[in-house]
């Protein structure tokens, strides 16, 4: 499969919003449930406490 035909598949095009979703899903039920999350930083494994999502971070994309 190369570049081209990966921009050109639909479910590719969608993927990252489709990620990005879910990894602000994660972070809300986290935050509802008390538990920590995990993220990797530089290479590591590293276990978060989960934060308030303000209104205005969840209008922000995660890359910011």
């Amino acid at each position: 499969m190369n570049a081209e035909s990966i921009t050109d598949d639909p479910d590719m095009k969608n993927a990252t919003a489709a990620l990005i979703r879910a990894a602000k899903r994660a972070r809300k039920i986290a935050q509802q449930t008390e538990t920590a999350i995990v993220v990797v930083r530089n290479g590591q494994l590293v276990r978060e406490a989960p934060y308030t999502v303000t209104a205005e971070q969840e209008k922000k994309p995660l890359s910011e």
